[in-house]
């Protein structure tokens, strides 16, 4: 009697409309769902690192030492001042520096209109992003202490975690969301170390050196970002296995079904594993996609809930691992130390008692690693 009611006071024609728009943004939502990043961990510190950066090195010079540009000049001066305040750690200059290089190739952002998405100072920070005020972003002194330090528990600065010390030129401007290719980390830490030398020559070389610079791959970012990071890999033949990894290319070109999703957290653990060894091999994902109910059914994490809460790696390095091998060991201590609480592992059968932190264990077949999210605490 209710609805009869409704649709009288309604109208036949206007209650469609509302239910076809209401239908229209229920296929939108779903459809948006593979695209969308669920709760993340961003792992940092040596965890991050690939196994081949770990020897010192430094960029190379691509640009003669010299006289800088007297405006150039200015501006390192007042980044170099402001590291002074801060800690008196030489590496810290070059990473102030370096992320000013690669921002804005040290020139200024002084826009006479400004809102909350203008990008400002060396640094080219955003309000929206949460960096600080027009006034701190646009001030060198204090823009530069902000990357240091942070400007937030959301926005961890290059000093925020211990670790940074030792890592390469190209950790430090993901660390503050500079996310940009291998050879403009080169050039802007290239043109750093002559920026540095430039106003201050006397600063030993040695007190310089850094973690090697290395094909890191940034586990921050949506879902979109994160798949089109795995599909650079694959394109490198870095990322290799089964038809599964479409899944991944479907995400990041904005054409995945609502089946067809991918938990960020197991794309963040394939980047992890890519930044730990130089190939990474998959045998399966989302299982709903393919319709497969293999191994435990409708209850798997490739399958429940929407699916693409799991992964299986069949090889690493182009050796096949079974969970209690070399390789394998090296990734589960790898990501023990960086997944939420829950995660699971399997082929505890596999290996030999480990105890472990956060990764839960169970029994599964010896020849691959089961990972995934499916029951983490977040």
């Amino acid at each position: 009697m209710l609805a009869i009611k409704v649709v009288a006071a309604i109208g036949p024609r206007r209650l469609l409309a509302i239910v076809l728009i209401a239908l229209l943004g229920i296929v939108i939502a779903v459809a948006a769902l593979p695209a969308l990043a669920i709760s993340m961990f961003v792992p940092a510190g040596s965890a991050l690192r690939q196994a081949y950066c770990m020897a010192p090195g430094s960029a190379a010079s691509s640009r003669a030492t010299g006289p800088l540009p007297v405006a150039e000049e200015v501006l390192v001066r007042e980044v170099v001042s402001a590291v002074a305040t801060v800690t008196p750690e030489p590496k810290a200059k070059l990473a102030a520096l370096t992320a000013a290089y690669a921002a804005s190739n040290m020139t200024r952002a002084d826009p006479a209109t400004i809102t909350d998405d203008t990008p400002l100072g060396v640094y080219r920070r955003t309000i929206r992003g949460g960096w600080g005020s027009a006034e701190e972003l646009q001030d060198p002194a204090a823009a530069t202490k902000l990357i240091l330090g942070g400007a937030g528990p959301s926005r961890p600065g290059i000093m925020t975690e211990p670790s940074w010390i030792d890592e390469p030129a190209g950790w430090w401007l993901s660390t503050i969301g500079i996310h940009v290719e291998g050879p403009t980390v080169s050039a802007a830490e290239a043109a750093a170390r002559n920026a540095l030398a430039t106003v201050e020559p006397g600063l030993p070389p040695e007190d310089l050196t850094i973690g090697k610079s290395c094909n890191y791959l940034p586990v921050d970012g949506d879902n979109r970002e994160l798949a089109l990071r795995l599909v650079s890999a694959m394109d490198e033949g870095r990322l290799v296995g089964s038809d599964y990894l479409q899944q991944l290319r479907d995400i990041s070109n904005g054409t995945a079904h609502a089946d067809c999703g991918v938990d960020s957290r197991i794309m963040q653990i394939l980047l992890i594993a890519l930044n730990t060894f130089e190939q990474v091999a998959v045998s399966d994902l989302n299982r709903r996609c393919s319709g497969s109910l293999e191994g435990a059914g409708e209850n798997s994490s490739h399958y429940r809930d929407g699916g693409g809460m799991a992964v299986d790696i069949y090889a690493i390095d182009g050796l096949a691992i079974n969970g209690g091998n070399e390789n394998s060991l090296q990734l589960i201590e790898a990501l023990d130390a960086v997944v939420p609480s829950g995660a699971r592992v399997g082929q505890r059968n596999c290996r030999s008692p480990l105890p472990l932190r956060n990764f839960q264990q169970f029994d599964d077949s010896c020849n691959h690693l089961h990972l995934d999210v499916a029951y983490a605490s977040n």
